[in-house]
């Protein structure tokens, strides 16, 4: 049964004719598949169209399987395009700032102020757990310590300006 989804979905991804295939164009392409089954079969397989995304995940994970036998192109494509994301955000993320910590303010959000080089006081916000977040849940940085911190721009709405404003978003502390 498993073997006749990935023979379908295997089709389906290629008669899509993209270079490289993504996890939605692929989901939708087993989502097609399924439709051909009986309700019996889909029984059998384990999936349930009244619970979709409950049922899926198994059926997926074993139509993968046969799929990268009978179509490894498919899969060989979605690993090139996930590495040249994940290449993308390391470059995007990769700005850092070395300086002196001040303190820790809590408002809407928290905000860790540094002193840089310059003498300037440097706000970062603290909205995601990050690597290097439990020294500061455990209050193991005082006040003057050297600290590494990196972080994205980001774009909030601020309701007081009623615009949007910058922030620097803390994604890794080091000391």
């Amino acid at each position: 049964m498993f073997k006749k989804l990935a023979e379908s979905t295997c089709e389906c991804t290629k008669a899509k004719g993209e270079a490289t295939i993504s996890d939605i164009s692929l989901g939708l392409c087993i989502f097609q598949s399924l439709d051909i089954l009986t309700p019996k079969e889909q029984k059998v397989i384990g999936y349930n169209p009244e619970k979709k995304m409950e049922t899926i995940e198994g059926v997926a994970k074993n139509v993968g399987l046969e799929m990268a036998l009978i179509c490894p192109e498919i899969f060989a494509n979605m690993s090139d395009s996930e590495e040249e994301a994940t290449e993308e955000e390391a470059d995007v993320e990769d700005t850092f700032i070395v300086g002196t910590y001040d303190s820790m303010v809590s408002n809407e959000f928290v905000t860790i102020k540094i002193i840089d080089e310059n003498k300037a006081v440097k706000d970062f916000i603290w909205l995601f757990p990050f690597d290097g977040d439990t020294l500061f849940i455990k209050k193991k940085v005082d006040k003057g310590e050297k600290i590494e911190v990196h972080y994205r721009e980001q774009e909030f709405f601020d309701p007081k300006t009623n615009s949007y404003q910058k922030y620097n978003e803390i994604t890794e502390i080091k000391l």
